[in-house]
């Protein structure tokens, strides 16, 4: 719990931008998220979360890979050409070598396999720099 103690302290107060399809797996993030403190917005398909990204500010994307409209990845590539270099987290049911590969290549900071599990979570936020979270705090 030490590391989840630090996370916590991070994480609390920042505004996350959750981008995901799914009703269950948007409340399911949202409830972890809210319940550390984080301020969070949703966006159903990577349209909406680039027209957010574009109108807000945030610290963390959380970013659903497979979505209607614009796919994460696609959103993620979008976002970085538009000079976002908020942390983009990928939400994947596909947690193999080469669907993480393929993520990291869009952009993308890093991946939480779904169901998203609070100690996945947290080991996520844990591997991001934490320079970028802190920043981002600030």
């Amino acid at each position: 719990w030490g590391l989840w103690n630090t996370v916590k302290a991070v994480t609390g107060g920042l505004r996350v931008l959750l981008a995901e399809d799914n009703p269950i797996n948007a409340l399911l993030a949202r409830t972890l998220l809210t319940r550390e403190g984080c301020a969070v917005d949703h966006a159903a398909d990577g349209e909406a979360a680039l027209e957010a990204l574009a109108t807000a500010r945030y610290d963390l994307v959380l970013m659903d890979v497979r979505m209607p409209v614009l796919g994460g990845m696609a959103a993620s590539r979008a976002a970085r050409q538009r000079g976002v270099t908020t942390p983009i987290v990928a939400l994947t049911a596909n947690a193999f070598a080469e669907d993480i590969r393929r993520c990291l290549a869009t952009g993308m900071n890093d991946f939480v396999a779904k169901p998203v599990r609070p100690a996945d979570l947290e080991a996520c936020l844990g591997r991001i720099p934490s320079g970028a979270l802190a920043n981002a705090a600030e």
